[in-house]
């Protein structure tokens, strides 16, 4: 079997037993991203994981929306490790986070704030450096109600603002934000896991990385219903795609597990079950630390069921 109709799993080996990425087997092997706020810290530590056995080594391109852009970001810096363990040491702060903004007529959610000290602390910038693997955040694009993977930066400020873009979750992160002339909300109103943005960029094989347990799915309650009403103002198109979320994305992760999605092959980590699993907005530190010490031992586990350990 040729590389381009081997599974993810198969590429993966192939390409550690041989020189990494660019080998010549004309696949490209995407690493996908999923984010969800604070529930990115699963898909970070997890990342993190695959990056201290070398596996990120193979990976061609790193494709995340929302939270799981900046994971991206710092996957593609060489600073994952540590920017995993901020969740809970930096970004669970009042500061960043929480309803005690909006009594201060602040967003829920301070996207840029975030933004800013994660490029800071976390060196952004040699995600633009040569040799680093091809980058791209996924946004929703408000006029069209499609996600665009926001790719080829021209420095670390359109870097930032990109992930800005990815990041801007509806009401709770404030206005959309206008980033290359277009005005873009988070990339999850569209595509939570970015696996057909990954295929428009020339993806053939995927690492998924998901941030919900499998069979799980986004619920849609009473808040919800208040973001589909400020969507559907902004164009009717976004308010239908926000209330379609849960059963889209059940049916992309059931074909994500089943080993292909977009014409992609897919390999796909998310936590078990029985791991605790932060809410978008979490701030409990000693929740955020469990999760990743979770996250951490189901990513070990999954590598070794796969022969990837």
């Amino acid at each position: 079997m040729d590389a381009l109709q081997s599974g993810a799993a198969e590429l993966l080996r192939s390409r550690l037993s041989g020189d990494g990425r660019n080998v010549g087997d004309e696949a490209t092997l995407a690493l996908v991203i999923e984010g969800g706020g604070m529930r990115g810290m699963l898909s970070a530590t997890m990342a993190a994981v695959l990056a201290d056995r070398g596996l990120l080594d193979a990976v061609d391109l790193v494709v995340g929306t929302s939270a799981g852009a900046a994971n991206a970001t710092a996957v593609a810096a060489g600073t994952i490790g540590a920017f995993s363990e901020s969740y809970a040491s930096v970004f669970a702060s009042p500061e960043y986070i929480g309803a005690g903004r909006m009594l201060r007529r602040r967003s829920m959610v301070d996207t840029r704030g975030i933004t800013a000290r994660s490029a800071e602390l976390f060196e952004w910038s040699l995600a633009l450096r040569e040799g680093a693997p091809r980058l791209a955040a996924v946004a929703t694009d408000v006029v069209t109600a499609k996600s665009v993977p926001l790719t080829d930066f021209t420095g670390p400020t359109d870097l930032a603002d990109s992930v800005i873009a990815s990041s801007q979750l509806p009401l709770a992160g404030g206005l959309p934000v206008t980033v290359r002339g277009r005005r873009w909300l988070d990339g999850g109103l569209v595509e939570p896991v970015p696996v057909a943005s990954a295929a428009a960029l020339g993806a053939t094989h995927a690492i998924v990385l998901a941030t919900r347990p499998f069979g799980a799915a986004p619920l849609y309650g009473r808040a919800d219903r208040v973001i589909e009403r400020y969507l559907r103002r902004l164009n009717p198109d976004l308010g239908d795609l926000y209330r379609s979320r849960p059963d889209r994305y059940r049916s992309a992760v059931a074909e994500m597990r089943a080993g292909s999605l977009a014409g992609v092959h897919t390999l796909t980590f998310a936590p078990d079950a029985a791991d605790p699993i932060p809410g978008r907005t979490e701030t409990d530190v000693d929740l955020l630390r469990a999760a990743r010490d979770a996250a951490a031992a189901t990513a070990t586990r999954m590598l070794a069921e796969v022969g990837l350990a």
